[in-house]
């Protein structure tokens, strides 16, 4: 037991410092990137930092199994050089039984990145793009999509436009319960048109069953304000593509949330695949993270004397990020359908898995 808390405390160590010293660098690199972005701006370097902090934490949450990779290779390159591993197998302890607490803690960073960090970096996402949008007075997204329904804007030659809908289905071509809002320069209400239901065509909105009020002559004679229709339509630029980037990313969305934001995509026709193949990389981060720590431990599990740390380090580290690579190509080809997402998720880490324990093993035979 104290052997397993003194590597766990090793291991943790190993993690804490290379988790800050990426951070800093991507915070550096980002920093630097928004600097010239932001040339010409108000405060273009106060600016440019706290972008920097905001996207360091949604980089960090990216690359977390390669860091998590790196600090078990540190780790163990530490206890290498000592011989620490060296006495512990004398002691008759396995090689896979000594690093059971580190595995372990790696298991734990896994469950604590989906319940806690990915969270924060996905609202970070939101702030930094609510932050940029601001500091270059650029216009809100064309299409939103929350609980109240999906709410869209479009400029019109007389001002701008703003068409809700309750429901959509049909890929988003179909919206139900539909509200027309149009505004002029000045930001007063022209008319609003209510609607059953409306089908976007190639470059329009067609209304079905519905009416419109016009305001002016609300004020003025209230009996002829108003007028039913059958059919109306209305020029649009937007497209169901447009529609579906209105839903929040999956990354953004904490493990709570991603099964009712998967019911409301499914429901209105889009494809699930991008939230669903997210979700499942998050059930396997866990294991995913134990793998990365045992593939920065294999190769340096003998004594550092023996000359050929370096030559470990290197296998480690392309070992780990050909995993991160085969993991992230799989991934792709789940999310567009070509592979079953079980298969696209857990294939590369189970199998990178076997083979490690299977290194170990011969590792300790030798």
């Amino acid at each position: 037991m104290t052997l397993s808390r003194y590597f766990a405390k090793r291991f943790f160590v190993s993690f804490a410092s290379v988790l800050l010293a990426v951070g800093l660098l991507i915070l550096l690199i980002d920093f630097l990137t928004n600097l010239s972005r932001l040339s010409g701006l108000e405060s273009p370097v106060q600016n440019a930092l706290i972008l920097g902090m905001y996207r360091t934490l949604t980089y960090l949450s990216l690359a977390m199994p390669l860091i998590v990779m790196l600090s078990g290779l540190a780790f163990s390159v530490g206890v290498a050089r000592s011989s620490e591993f060296v006495v512990t197998r004398a002691a008759g302890l396995s090689a896979l039984k000594s690093l059971f607490s580190v595995t372990l803690c790696a298991f734990v960073l896994g469950l604590l990145s989906i319940f806690i960090f990915d969270p924060l970096a996905g609202r970070m996402v939101d702030a930094y793009d609510a932050k940029l949008n601001n500091l270059r007075g650029a216009d809100q997204r064309a299409v939103l999509i929350n609980e109240t329904g999906y709410w869209m804007r479009q400029s019109t030659e007389s001002g701008h436009q703003i068409i809700k809908a309750n429901s959509a289905s049909d890929n988003g071509q179909t919206l139900r319960g539909i509200t027309v809002y149009n505004y002029n320069d000045q930001g007063d209400i022209i008319d609003r048109t209510f609607a059953r239901t409306a089908f976007l065509r190639s470059g329009e909105w067609v209304l079905t069953q519905g009416k419109t009020w016009t305001d002016a002559t609300l004020k003025s004679d209230p009996n002829h304000a108003s007028y039913t229709f059958k059919i109306i339509r209305i020029p649009t630029t937007i497209t169901p593509k447009q529609l579906l980037a209105g839903y929040p990313a999956p990354e953004t969305l904490s493990p709570f949330e991603m099964p009712n934001q998967i019911s409301r995509v499914g429901d209105s026709g889009f494809s699930t695949l991008k939230y669903r193949s997210y979700q499942m990389s998050q059930y396997a981060r866990p294991v995913l993270f134990a793998v990365m720590v045992m593939l920065g431990c294999v190769f340096t599990l003998q004594n550092a004397r023996m000359g050929n740390l370096g030559t470990s380090v290197v296998a480690s580290v392309v070992c780990g990020f050909g995993l991160h690579f085969l993991q992230n190509f799989a991934a792709t080809l789940g999310r567009s359908g070509e592979i079953p997402l079980i298969i696209a998720t857990w294939s590369p880490i189970l199998c990178a898995g076997l083979v490690v324990v299977a290194l170990f093993l011969h590792y300790e035979d030798g």
